[in-house]
């Protein structure tokens, strides 16, 4: 009876165009480093809801807090799951620890590495083309992991940040965004300076401070990260189809300017994004950004 009743589900299912929904997984793969604390790593990994082997995946490395042990932040937390979920992104965490981690060069990145390829034998992934966003200390890994190999990185998220790569033109067409609560003062301080010697550099760096916030994370300042990486994974859809697009903005577009003074932004082409102070100057490469970053001039 109940093999009938399921054969009777199942094709009504195909009759009205429902399909089940597999949900989205958490777990995990291991590996072996030579570091002190870090002999055997657990490295997090969450497969995005209705994952389909037959398209490949973006992946997203998150770096939580000092020493984070990388399930958390690899099951969605902070509203990353749904937005996984929605752009078919694997969310990849590793739980390193001490070590000066945050160092890719010294043995975290070859470790994070090895740990793509092994999850990349059963999934679907892009390992070649990642993003990275992290908070707290892993804000410090987020930036150092893209400078370690740039041509690695399609965009990365530094919030909160204490520790930056040096200023470097191989970082020009890396897009990068950095945010920093206002009463995080030294971070502040830190972060605008790094800022500031990026531009010297020719590199564009989105800023956005957040007034009145201590060592935390603003919602805001996730929103923005979020539509900060979604414009770049679909800017660069063709490292997941193999398909470049016929025509696209120039990677250097600025559609819209912010004043970090006023938090609010103006159109690219009209006077008052001209009188915009360089220091409070940050260029904005779509309204998506621009609507998660500030408010639009009335």
């Amino acid at each position: 009876m109940w093999t009938k009743l399921w054969i009777l589900v199942t094709t009504l299912s195909i009759w009205i165009g429902v399909v089940p929904t597999a949900a989205a997984e958490v777990r995990s793969v291991t590996v072996k480093t030579r570091a002190e604390n870090n002999r055997v790593v657990s490295v997090w990994f969450r497969v995005p809801e209705n994952y389909d082997a037959r398209s490949a995946c973006r992946v997203l490395v998150i770096f939580g807090g000092r020493n984070a042990e990388g399930k958390g932040e690899a099951s969605g937390a902070l509203g990353w799951g749904e937005w996984a979920d929605r752009l078919n992104i694997f969310l990849v965490s590793p739980g390193f620890k001490d070590d000066d981690y945050w160092e890719p060069q010294e043995w975290s990145g070859k470790a994070l590495q090895q740990a793509l390829r092994q999850i990349k034998r059963d999934y679907n992934i892009c390992i070649d083309k990642l993003m990275f966003y992290g908070y707290s200390a892993g804000s410090q890994a987020s930036n150092l992991f893209a400078a370690w190999n740039p041509n690695n990185c399609r965009a990365w998220v530094s919030h909160a940040c204490g520790v930056f790569h040096e200023p470097s033109t191989r970082m020009r067409n890396v897009p990068g965004l950095v945010t920093c609560g206002d009463a995080d003062q030294a971070r502040y301080i830190i972060s605008r300076n790094f800022v500031e010697n990026c531009r010297a550099r020719g590199i564009n760096i989105i800023w956005k401070s957040f007034p009145n916030h201590p060592h935390d994370v603003p919602p805001d300042s996730l929103a923005l990260a979020r539509a900060f990486l979604e414009y770049y994974h679909k800017y660069y859809s063709y490292d997941l189809t193999g398909r470049p697009p016929a025509a696209r903005q120039s990677l250097a577009n600025v559609a819209f300017v912010g004043d970090d003074q006023e938090h609010e932004f103006y159109p690219a082409d009209s006077a008052k994004a001209k009188n915009v102070l360089p220091e409070d100057r940050v260029n904005l490469p779509d309204r998506r950004i621009a609507e998660a970053w500030g408010r639009a001039a009335q």
